[in-house]
């Protein structure tokens, strides 16, 4: 079937027209997402993850421990915050007794915290170690632009809050001790 220049370029608008909305629905959505995981509205540490939605599971453990009092503080604080997909990965009967145990608990997550400093994907690159509010270090290994973080892969860097950065780790990290 052969088209008029005309019809061809009413055809050529209406999609460009398209394209753009689809653009433009695209960056409101991805701009809602980054304002609901705080980085839009620059959110404390714990209000940034309970936004996030990812993050049920470490907001529960926590405020059972406390340490969102402590993370919604001034900070800074750069956190490793295991998404729920990586609490999942641990058999339940594991996760289950870890998440109340009073003691190992409150230990294991202040592990997942670096105080006093907030350390950029760019500012991980160049570190091999980090001291944590547990006491111990993070172990850091970066190759191709990869960071992780004692065994655990950052999935998402740099997510700014307020008093500190979240990157996001696929797994639960244990200290030594912990273990």
């Amino acid at each position: 079937m052969q088209l008029s220049p005309f019809t061809r370029m009413s055809v050529v608008a209406l999609a460009a027209t398209m394209a753009f909305a689809g653009s433009v629905q695209s960056s409101e959505a991805a701009q809602t997402k980054t304002q609901a995981m705080g980085v839009g509205r620059a959110k404390d540490i714990v209000s940034t993850a309970q936004s996030a939605g990812d993050f049920k599971t470490l907001v529960t453990a926590l405020k059972k421990t406390g340490l969102d009092r402590t993370l919604k503080g001034k900070g800074p604080y750069t956190v490793f915050a295991p998404s729920d997909a990586a609490f999942a990965k641990m058999p339940r009967a594991q996760r289950e007794e870890l998440l109340n145990d009073k003691k190992a608990l409150p230990n294991i997550l202040k592990y997942h915290v670096v105080p006093k400093k907030k350390y950029m994907a760019s500012d991980l690159a160049e570190r091999r170690a980090l001291p944590t509010a547990e006491g111990e270090f993070l172990m850091l290994v970066n190759k191709d632009g990869i960071t992780v973080v004692d065994g655990a892969i950052v999935t998402k860097p740099d997510i700014n809050c307020s008093n500190g950065v979240i990157h996001v780790i696929d797994d639960v990290v244990i200290p030594a001790r912990g273990k």
